[in-house]
């Protein structure tokens, strides 16, 4: 193993670490028993609330669904819920920014769809997931700058996020619009080392952006409807949030449901590099509750029942995984794009 990867792990481990302790100090801070206090008002319910966001993610499924080429489509809906599941236990666990899974759905796909018809459909979902995330964020912080003062620190930090994102998403629609995979290879074979092994992977990219192209030309409401589902999907976490403030705060309503779900969900990217963002997560959603005046205990209680629904919902993707490919969950031995071909 060389250097870097150790040095990677190493800082990988120092992270998980600092989470652990600074959940750790958050409980001695705040105190276990109004922490437990507030847990047995969530009580029973939890089970609930789990069950409740089956519907984001079969609305994001959904999301997905509609962009697959009608013709190549899963014959069992069932089986592509599971391949999303897979991906979205990838994604939480590995910090990329929500990318790490991606190519497993296409790894888990091939032989069902086609391996260049599953990266198209990913591609054009992550695209309208993102459009999604960044409309709700946006929603969300007009109804958080009416209805809050907020201190200027979290309003430059959600500017920054937000309008961060807005950049990736401009850039993004402009890249896949455009053609992005064979531009970027081509970028690639211009450093002489790279030639001999990214070349045989020219047509197969070219084919991509193609494929691509040929979805927003001909089938671009597609995208939006996938866009519509992605956006029910997010507001899953928003009526979750409701429904533990409403179990720990009765007098609570949607608004300030909205403001806490927006804020931490901002916040919280910032700190995508921490696996699963441990720690970084809980101490946001704290933060959250402090800004808006709800108090502390509430919160660390809030973000233990959030984060208790994370881990359970990443348990199916985990079997999916385990069953298909055991010993590669984060990095799969994908097929090579020229062999096994980005066509179907």
């Amino acid at each position: 193993m060389g250097r870097w990867p150790v040095l990677k792990h190493i800082a990988r481990g120092g992270l998980v670490v600092l989470g652990v302790g600074g959940l750790a100090w958050m409980f001695w801070a705040v105190g276990w028993p109004a922490i437990d206090a507030n847990l047995a008002a969530i009580g029973g319910w939890f089970g609930a609330l789990v069950g409740l966001y089956l519907l984001a993610q079969l609305a994001f499924v959904l999301g997905w669904w509609v962009v697959i080429d009608p013709g190549s489509r899963p014959s069992s809906f069932l089986g592509l819920f599971g391949v999303y599941l897979a991906g979205d236990a990838v994604n939480y666990l590995v910090p990329s920014a929500n990318l790490a899974g991606e190519p497993v759905k296409a790894h888990l796909l091939r032989h069902t769809v086609g391996f260049g018809r599953a990266l198209t459909s990913i591609a054009i979902h992550k695209h309208a997931e993102l459009l999604a995330q960044w409309l709700f964020l946006c929603g969300g912080m007009v109804v958080c700058l009416v209805q809050y003062d907020l201190p200027l620190a979290a309003e430059l930090a959600a500017a920054v996020v937000i309008g961060g994102l807005g950049g990736v998403l401009f850039f993004m629609t402009w890249a896949l619009r455009k053609g992005t995979f064979a531009s970027l290879l081509r970028r690639l074979l211009g450093w002489r080392p790279l030639v001999a092994r990214l070349k045989v992977f020219q047509p197969s990219a070219e084919a991509l952006d193609a494929r691509i192209q040929a979805f927003y030309k001909t089938q671009g409401s597609w995208f939006f409807a996938a866009t519509g589902w992605c956006l029910v999907g997010w507001c899953g976490g928003l009526l979750e949030t409701y429904l533990i403030l409403h179990l720990l705060s009765p007098h609570e309503g949607w608004t300030t449901a909205v403001a806490v779900e927006t804020l931490a969900m901002v916040l919280n990217n910032l700190f995508l590099f921490i696996p699963a963002r441990l720690g970084s997560a809980e101490g946001v959603r704290v933060g959250v509750f402090a800004l808006l005046g709800l108090p502390t205990a509430q919160g660390v209680a809030y973000g233990i029942a959030r984060r208790g629904r994370e881990l359970i919902w990443t348990l199916p993707g985990l079997v999916v995984l385990l069953r298909k490919h055991a010993g590669r969950l984060v990095r799969p031995d994908l097929p090579p794009l020229a062999s096994k071909g980005l066509h179907p």
